[in-house]
């Protein structure tokens, strides 16, 4: 049974009627698996119906992309299983003024010794969690956080009163080191509402009247495009739903996409609210809350159908005005008749598909929250707010918390954690303790130096100071430096989130360089070390095609690409991600950072450095600048860039040269417009298409990665006489060579093998086959003859 003391404390805020003044919290359940489920059970068996509870990561919990635009009073996050940063900070979004995020987790002490480690690469090994232990030290610090275990129940407000002492035998949770506190004891809640006097009643605060009346400015003139961005629970979707309900009264049609349709709900309940086609009670919920809530569900109707009646319905007037949703893959968003466009969370889109909605409309509204498990917003704004606003669109920003208090505790201590907010708004101190161990074993590998200094490289041109170029792990981060390594990172991204940093915490195969200038982070860099013994009993199937064993991404790739199984046995080092301050590019300073990484890369018998970016006239020049070959581009676009990507390599070991000579030579060949005989081809060529299409027979290659040689096979059969005496001849010369028809080779199957890439349509169609493995099949039957042929 739930003790009285905590229930008062979970619950008492949530009924106050100031309640738009207090503090969200955090309740931590910790201890076995059975035991936190049963005081999970006990705390909320008995709360009423209007509370809405909303769970995380169990077994029958929501996925996070849903929790985009709702609310709840209590949010759970189950992590007995494995812990996931993205869930919390996605299901604390949705927590309201005065409600309470409830952790549920394996014992604090111990945690950090069994967490789940799903993406270590091959080969190596993690003894505990560094991410954990740094959260559970973070809340054992925080004196608001209440606690309840098997021998302790620390509860913030009760501290010290007979109430407490008397339920409790043992001391409060001491704090376990010290973490900097974000929010002092004295700090007190402020509302969200801004100043009375001047802000009309529809709207909850100041700068969302003044954003509404900015949009109606602009919808006025001739270009009439807007981006909103806002940090989390600002009222973005009102804001949206509020001005489509304006332009539907002037008659405009407004088609709404976004990524989940029930996310939209919010937005639509605001358009029903400006439009005066809500009831009493939903206005009273509409004016209270910033999103969309719904009552308890009886039998005839659950939440999630509320959800969807409130976005599929569309809306029409008199006047002709009308709004509907309609999913981003949905052709009437390209093809239809609307006056504008919205797009709901446009950082969750894939680059490739907001670039073609915005290119299909010439007045839109674009909303992207700042921060968030879904994609790192700070990475939109690099990489595409520039381009909204080269077109004429105006950018609005919401800063005023409407779901809860200015200085809320529970969204300060969630930041604290993930390291997922700019610098202004983290309380952190450059020489805050470490709260994370400063090693990490490293089976298999030399050890690696820590946080070394070297002379300077190079110099910022506004500055004669030196730079400070550091290697080194994660763990040796003091909580300034984490702060400012994942910031900078979020802003060279498109889409980061705070899942990518409990990786580079706890990943023991990752490097971090960093390039400091006066105590300030200027350049980042983040390796994955690949490739070497770890690879050796799996080396022959990365090579053949069959395996595929988890990371070692570059190594892989190379491994691939040569068709040869000595490619991984080389040490590499892989460039993950680099960045530079963006208000810094352009003098050197990434430059001056690889170069260093090559120096260090040397000093520890590393064989080369890769690394993958998507490519632009820009980067390329970097990279060859650098010193890096291309060897190899992607065949489609990424679907969340947009871009090719690129593999570069550079030799860092005298005996990795002749590998790189192979690659760059398989990679200038396969670039060429015409199709060369593979007798005409170098002799390492040929060998290495020849096995490459050796492993296509034999179905351990996948038909993508054989383009290149199926072109050279085709052009050799296509030009030898050997095979086809005469024009006139070919039709039936290869037939009849045949010993089924399976394995018929016609001069229009030539015709299409050498066409780059593969027009796979056209394939299936010449073939009579149904699908893309149906084609492949085919394939390797004519080419295990085509082989035969080449070979005899």
């Amino acid at each position: 049974m739930a003790p009285p003391e905590l229930t008062q404390w979970l619950f008492n805020p949530i009924y106050s009627q100031a309640r738009h003044t207090e503090h969200r919290r955090l309740l931590v359940l910790s201890g076995d698996y059975e035991w936190v489920n049963q005081r999970l059970t006990s705390l909320l068996s008995d709360i009423p119906s209007s509370l809405i509870v909303k769970e995380i990561g169990g077994e029958t919990s929501l996925l996070r992309k849903h929790l985009l635009g709702n609310e709840c009073d209590i949010g759970v996050v189950h992590s007995h299983h494995g812990f996931n940063p993205g869930n919390m900070m996605a299901i604390a979004g949705t927590i309201r003024w005065g409600g309470c995020l409830i952790l549920c987790c394996p014992a604090l002490a111990s945690w950090h010794l069994y967490a789940s480690h799903t993406h270590l690469s091959r080969g190596f090994k993690a003894t505990q969690s560094l991410y954990i232990k740094r959260l559970v030290a973070i809340i054992k610090s925080n004196a608001d956080v209440a606690v309840w275990d098997g021998n302790h129940c620390h509860i913030p407000d009760l501290v010290g009163s007979d109430a407490f002492d008397s339920l409790n035998n043992v001391n409060p949770i001491e704090p376990e080191g010290s973490v900097n506190p974000l929010v002092s004891k004295s700090a007190q809640a402020t509302q969200p509402l801004g100043d009375d006097e001047t802000r009309k009643p529809q709207f909850k605060s100041l700068d969302q009247q003044l954003a509404f009346d900015c949009l109606k400015n602009r919808w006025s003139q001739y270009v009439r495009k807007a981006v909103i961005t806002a940090p989390r629970g600002r009222g973005k979707s009102a804001l949206v739903g509020l001005f489509v309900a304006s332009r539907l009264n002037k008659g405009e049609k407004v088609v709404i996409t976004s990524a989940i349709r029930d996310n939209t709900s919010t937005l639509f309940k605001h358009i029903r609210l400006g439009m005066g086609l809500l009831n009493s009670e939903d206005k009273d919920q509409a004016g209270q809350f910033t999103d969309y809530t719904v009552n308890a569900p009886d039998s005839n109707n659950t939440e999630a159908d509320a959800a969807k009646s409130a976005t599929k319905e569309i809306f029409s007037i008199e006047k002709g005005g009308s709004a509907q949703w309609l999913a981003p893959d949905n052709p009437m968003l390209i093809n239809g008749d609307f006056d504008f466009l919205i797009i709901d969370e446009a950082a969750s889109f894939p680059l490739p598909v907001l670039k073609l909605l915005i290119g299909a409309h010439d007045n839109y509204v674009i909303t992207t929250t700042l921060q968030g498990y879904e994609g790192s917003g700070q990475g939109f704004m690099q990489r595409m707010l520039p381009a909204f606003e080269a077109e004429g669109a105006v950018h609005l920003s919401l800063r005023t918390p409407l779901r809860w208090p200015k200085h809320d505790k529970l969204e300060n201590l969630i930041h604290n954690i993930c390291l997922f907010e700019d610098a202004e708004t983290l309380n952190t101190v450059s020489d805050a303790p470490r709260q994370v161990p400063q090693e990490v074993r490293r089976e298999g590998r030399r050890e690696i130096p820590i946080e070394r200094p070297i002379e300077v490289l190079h110099k910022p041109s506004t500055d004669n100071c030196k730079n400070d170029y550091r290697m080194g792990l994660v763990s040796t981060l003091s909580e300034h430096q984490l702060q400012s390594v994942m910031q900078l990172l979020a802003t060279a991204h498109y889409q980061t989130t705070p899942d990518d940093f409990m990786r580079l915490c706890d990943s023991p195969d990752v490097i971090l360089f960093t390039e400091w200038h006066a105590s300030h982070l200027i350049a980042a860099a983040v390796i994955n070390c690949e490739g070497g013994e770890i690879l050796a009993d799996v080396q022959e199937g990365i090579a053949d095609g069959s395996r595929r064993p988890k990371g070692h991404l570059g190594a892989q790739r190379l491994t691939l690409l040569t068709a040869n199984p000595e490619t991984a046995s080389y040490r590499y080092w892989r460039i993950n991600r680099i960045a530079v301050a963006p208000h810094l590019q352009g003098q050197g300073l990434g430059t001056g950072l690889l170069r260093f990484i090559k120096s260090q890369a040397l000093s520890q018998d590393i064989d080369a450095i890769t690394s993958s970016y998507g490519t632009s006239y820009k980067l390329n020049h970097f990279w060859e600048q650098c010193g890096f070959e291309l060897v190899a581009m992607g065949e489609k676009p990424n679907k969340a860039s947009g871009e090719t990507s690129a593999l570069v390599v550079i030799a860092v070991s005298e005996r990795y040269r002749p590998q790189q000579e192979i690659l760059s030579c398989l990679f200038a060949h396969s670039q060429k417009n015409e199709n060369i005989p593979l007798s005409a081809l170098p002799d390492i060529v040929r060998k290495t298409l020849m096995v490459k299409l050796q492993h296509f027979v034999n179905a351990t290659r996948p038909l993508n990665q054989v383009g290149f040689a199926l072109n050279a096979l085709a052009a050799e059969l296509s030009v030898s006489t050997k095979y086809i005496s005469n024009a006139k001849k070919s039709t039936k010369m290869i037939t009849k060579m045949c010993t089924n028809e399976t394995e018929a080779v016609t001069p229009q199957l030539l015709l299409l093998l050498g066409t780059y890439p593969l027009p796979t349509n056209q394939l299936i169609q010449l073939l009579n086959v149904s699908g893309r493995k149906a084609l492949t099949d085919a394939l390797r039957k004519k080419v295990r003859y085509m082989l035969s042929c080449v070979m005899t």
